[in-house]
């Protein structure tokens, strides 16, 4: 059961530290999970609600505690931003089997509208930053990924950055990462042969560093791999690759790839 609204104590401070005082006080919240702040003392809450559903309410306020905007979703949220001027906040929710789940939503607080709303293309960000002009216009939004760089969205959410991205998954990812986007690379372009031979060196460094245990990861790559040497006419190395897969993963699909290649074999 849910407690009723005046039995709610969760709350936020916001607090001027050079001058040592409380700016604004919100009271009535349920969890407050997160919270992001402007320069100039506009801030965003993540308020998650109690029970087991997934859910969140995103509210922004101005320095004197006045609401800007709110938003209610059916999902968690797992991160958050605002602009350094106050005016733009980003959300990303968590996943859930509805319209909120996955979602990488930019708002313009001034005008009280969301500018786009979309699945992000490059998964959870760890940070974000945002590029505004002397009008006070967005430029792009960008989305931090530590291990792997920085991409940019336009103000109507259109990805800027996919051939970067890709590069970047490639080259600097966790071994994981370099195998799925090997996969996606391949399953996009399957007649490149040039491609191909890059992959193959892609994916001999990131199964080279992936631990015993990533059997799951291991197997995909093998197939990949596989599928590689076939489109460069060195069936024998594919064979070898699908018969390794299949034996760390006898549903990795390669079953009937094997059986050809084996038939084709002197």
């Amino acid at each position: 059961m849910n407690p009723r609204i005046d039995e709610l104590d969760g709350s936020v401070v916001l607090v001027d530290y050079p001058e040592d005082r409380i700016l604004v006080r919100l009271t009535g919240l349920y969890r407050p999970m997160d919270a992001a702040v402007a320069d100039e003392g506009t801030f965003i809450v993540n308020d998650a609600n109690f029970g087991n559903r997934l859910s969140a309410d995103v509210q922004a306020f101005d320095v004197n505690g006045r609401k800007l905007f709110g938003r209610k979703y059916e999902a968690n949220v797992s991160n958050l931003a605002i602009s350094k001027c106050g005016r733009y906040a980003v959300v990303q929710t968590a996943g859930a089997s509805n319209d909120d789940g996955h979602l990488l939503e930019l708002f313009d607080l001034q005008g009280g509208v969301s500018m786009f709303s979309r699945a992000p293309a490059t998964g959870w960000a760890d940070k974000y930053s945002f590029a505004v002009d002397d009008n006070g216009q967005l430029k792009h939004l960008t989305v931090i990924h530590k291990d792997i760089g920085r991409f940019n969205y336009s103000p109507d959410g259109e990805f800027l950055e996919a051939a970067t991205y890709q590069k970047a998954r490639l080259k600097k990812g966790a071994p994981e990462m370099r195998i799925y986007a090997a996969k996606e690379a391949l399953k996009a372009d399957p007649e490149n042969r040039k491609l191909a031979q890059e992959l193959i060196v892609v994916l001999d460094d990131a199964l080279g560093e992936l631990t015993s245990e990533r059997t799951d990861y291991r197997a995909t790559g093998l197939r990949v791999k596989g599928e590689a040497m076939e489109l460069l006419g060195r069936p024998g190395d594919a064979l070898a690759a699908y018969e390794e897969a299949v034996a760390l993963d006898p549903k990795i699909g390669v079953a009937r790839r094997i059986a050809v290649l084996q038939k084709g074999m002197p």
